[in-house]
This record gives C-alpha cells, sequence and structure tokens, in this order.
C-alpha cells in the first residue's frame, strides 16, 4: 500500500501516471501543421482535436498502403467520437463543428518538390462529408505530401491532449509539446502577440484581448496551470521586456515531469530489444518480413504475446480442425482481438515500486469496471441486453470477435472485449480523479492528513 500525504504536490501527478498507463496515441505531425496559423474565425479544441485525429488515420492508412492513391479518407464515427472524447449524443454538433472547419483559412510554410520553401494558404479541411457510420475528408493537395511524408514532425499524445478541458490549453500544449527534447528546454521567444494567435487565434481590433494584463489573466494562465495539471509536462513562463516598461517577448521552459521520464527511458531500452527478439520469433513462424514491421508498429508487444499465446493454443487444440497458417491465424487474432486479455507486464528494470504499484492500481481499477459492466448488462431487460450486443457487433470487422446470439455460447473470449466496450459506452475513459479516488477507495493509497 501507497501512503501519501493529503497536500502532497505529487498526488496529481500519480493520478496522471495511473491514467497514462493505457496505450500511447501518438500523432506525428509535421511541424509545419503545428506552427499554421489559422485565419477567418477560432479554431475550438473539438476540431483541433478532430483534426488530429483523422490526420493520425490517414498517416495509419498511408504506412498500410504507401502506393495507394487516396483522394479521400474515411474514419468511422464511433473512433473519432472515442479519440476526440466526444460523449454528446448530439451527432448534428458533431457534424456542424466539422463542417465549420471549412470556414477556417490556414497559412503553410511548405517545401516544393525542387527543394525551395513555399508560403500557401488554404481551407483547414476541403472537404468533410457524412454517412450514417463513417465520417469521409480530404486535404489539399499542395499540402498532402507534407502531411503525409513529414521531413521533421513532433510526437503528439493525443490521450493527454483530450484530457483538457480548455482550448487555450489544447494549442498551446501542442506547440511547447515538440520542445520537449530540446537540450536547453526552452521554446522559441515570440513576441506576446503572436503567441495570442497560437493559443487564442485573431482578434479585431476593440478586443479585450489587445491589451497583455488581460490575455495573461483569461488565456495564458488559466492554459499553463491546466497543462501543469493535467500533462505530463511542466512549462514555466518568462516575460521579456526587452529594456521597456510592458512585456513584448514570451518564451517557455518545458520540462517532462520525472515521473514520466523515469518510465519511458527505462522503457525504451527494454522494448528495443524486446522488438527485435519479437522480430525473430515472428520470422520463425512464417511472418513476412514486411508484415512483421507492420505488425509491431501497429500492436504492443503485450498484444502480440497474448495473440501469439492464444494462437500457440489454438494449434495445438486437436479437437479442432487444424490450422493451415499460423502466421495468418495470427494477424486474424490481433486484427480480430481474439485473445481476452494482454499479459502483466513484466517489471522495467530501474521503474520505481511507485510506478509498478500504480500499473497495479490501474489494472485493478480496469478489472472493476468490467465486472461493473457485467454486472450491469445482466440486470438490464433482455431487449436492453440484445440491443447492445447488436451495437457492439455491428462495429467489429473479425467474426470472430462477434458475440454470440445463444446466451450459452458467450465465452470469456468474447466476453471480455464486450464488457471493456460497455463499460466505455456507458462511463466513457476513465478520468485521473476516478482512478486516484479508487485507489483512495480501494486501500491502495493511505491519505495522511
Amino acid at each position: 500500500m501507497m501512503s501519501m500525504s493529503q497536500d502532497d504536490p505529487n498526488n496529481s501527478q500519480m493520478a496522471l501516471a495511473l491514467l497514462f498507463e493505457q496505450k500511447p496515441e501518438i500523432l506525428k505531425k509535421p511541424v509545419q501543421a503545428v506552427h499554421m496559423a489559422i485565419t477567418g474565425g477560432i479554431q475550438s479544441k473539438t476540431q483541433r482535436l478532430a483534426f488530429n485525429a483523422m490526420l493520425k488515420h490517414a498517416l495509419e492508412e498511408h504506412a498500410r498502403n504507401p502506393g495507394e492513391k487516396v483522394d479521400t479518407y474515411s474514419i468511422s464515427r464511433v473512433e473519432l467520437m472515442r479519440t476526440i472524447n466526444y460523449t454528446s449524443p448530439n451527432r448534428k454538433h458533431l457534424k456542424d463543428t466539422l463542417a465549420a472547419m471549412q470556414k477556417l483559412t490556414v497559412q503553410w510554410d511548405y517545401l516544393q518538390q525542387d527543394g525551395d520553401s513555399i508560403w500557401g494558404s488554404c481551407v483547414l479541411l476541403p472537404f468533410v462529408g457524412f454517412d450514417r457510420d463513417r465520417i469521409y475528408y480530404s486535404y489539399s493537395p499542395q499540402i498532402k505530401p507534407m502531411l503525409l511524408e513529414p521531413k521533421i514532425y513532433a510526437r503528439l499524445d493525443l490521450r493527454i491532449q483530450r484530457a483538457f478541458r480548455l482550448d487555450a490549453s489544447a494549442a498551446l500544449y501542442e506547440w511547447v509539446n515538440r520542445f520537449r527534447t530540446n537540450p536547453s528546454k526552452l521554446t522559441n521567444e515570440m513576441r506576446w502577440e503572436e503567441w495570442r494567435w497560437v493559443i487564442y487565434g485573431e482578434v479585431n481590433d476593440k478586443s479585450v484581448l489587445n491589451e497583455y494584463k488581460i490575455f495573461k489573466r483569461e488565456k495564458l494562465k488559466p492554459a499553463i496551470l491546466e497543462i501543469n495539471e493535467k500533462s505530463d509536462l511542466t512549462i514555466t513562463l518568462h516575460e521579456n521586456r526587452d529594456g521597456g516598461r510592458s512585456v513584448k517577448y514570451l518564451q517557455f521552459t518545458v520540462e517532462e515531469k520525472d515521473i514520466f521520464k523515469l518510465e519511458q527511458d527505462g522503457e525504451k531500452d527494454v522494448n528495443n530489444g524486446a522488438r527485435a527478439e519479437w522480430d525473430k520469433r515472428l520470422e520463425t513462424l512464417g511472418v513476412a518480413p514486411r508484415d512483421r514491421k507492420k505488425l509491431l508498429d501497429a500492436y504492443t508487444l503485450e498484444e502480440i504475446e497474448a495473440s501469439w499465446q492464444f494462437t500457440t493454443e489454438r494449434v495445438n487444440d486437436k479437437t479442432k480442425p487444424a490450422i493451415k497458417s499460423p502466421a495468418a491465424y495470427l494477424k486474424r487474432a490481433l486484427e480480430g482481438k481474439y485473445a481476452p486479455e494482454a499479459p502483466v507486464q513484466k517489471k522495467v528494470a530501474g521503474a520505481s515500486g511507485e510506478i509498478e504499484a500504480m500499473k497495479d492500481i490501474q489494472a485493478r481499477f480496469t478489472k472493476k469496471r468490467h465486472d461493473d459492466a457485467a454486472a450491469m448488462f445482466m440486470e438490464m431487460p433482455e431487449e436492453d441486453r440484445e440491443a447492445a450486443v447488436t451495437e457492439y457487433n455491428a462495429l467489429q470487422e473479425a467474426s470472430a470477435a462477434l458475440v454470440p446470439a445463444a446466451a450459452g455460447k458467450r465465452t470469456a473470449r468474447v466476453m471480455v472485449p464486450f464488457y471493456a466496450w460497455l463499460a466505455k459506452k456507458y462511463w466513457g475513459e476513465p478520468t485521473a480523479q476516478e482512478i486516484f479516488e479508487f485507489a483512495v477507495t480501494s486501500g491502495a493509497i493511505s491519505i495522511n492528513r
């Protein structure tokens, strides 16, 4: 059991670590896209998150089929809503929000084929379309190569960005995040008006935000506070008056919080060796080199190990028809999430006992949520239960992942993922506060008053 003081400043940091034990959702966003200047309106947090989610989906599709020309991309409406944490049942509002992105103009610096830089301007999203289940979108052909094949990019974790409540926090975090690896730990220095454009957007001559102290009070300080409370970074504002009485330039110090840095540094060395080991195991199974790279890029090592074990058990099961191609079956097992649960991760050499305790709390919290979802499912009226099963099955691409119609055939292999989906459907993504409260009430953490 961990013991903490109620006023311990690490409390919020621990709650964050519990939340961020979930699988990272990394977007390699081109630096030019991070630095794009938006005109013609104010980009909301929902629009920013949607743009990032759509770009991540397009990049993944491009990586799977690098030689294929795609003019229009599509993403599942449910997947987009999950990625941007859109929980409202009002689909019209989502549709209007995305359609409004066509009114926003962005200014870019991008490279031509001859390598020269050129300034350009276009709408943020030239095309967006909707049907019952999917959202369709496209990019301007002039900037599409820059988006899909970036030479310089910033790694942006969408889990963290969607945790913010304020539009300004999401915008400022995206900008300062790329400086986390800068040896000086400093961002670029810009006039405060340019920072206002970064985290808010254009303002007219009559706006109260033309006064720095109001901009700082209303936009800048709340954004800094939320980033420091809810993200993996700690940022510090530096004001430069350049010899005068009023503030002219702003700059930020950007530091990763120690608890995240410790875990990431430990995992990097371990995962590099583990990836090479898994590449050899997949090769032995008969997985082609290109497919091995795709699997190792698309899935965590824990997911691959769980599916490997599931595949091995199925191949050795003589009571069922023989598996002609274990390699193909493994790929289907990963795509269809046949394996009920990934195994518990081994301890990372050098990681602190506190991080291991947090992982244990995260696992216990997840199990309780699944148990609660299973109990809720059993208490539902029969028509509501079957409606939930029908909705879940409609989202599955592999037949093996479907929940059977007959209750007697509903094994743990299909019901565990179903209960995870049901919990997310009704209760949404767990917040850091929920996990922290669970840790306290379950006795995993004691608060010293």
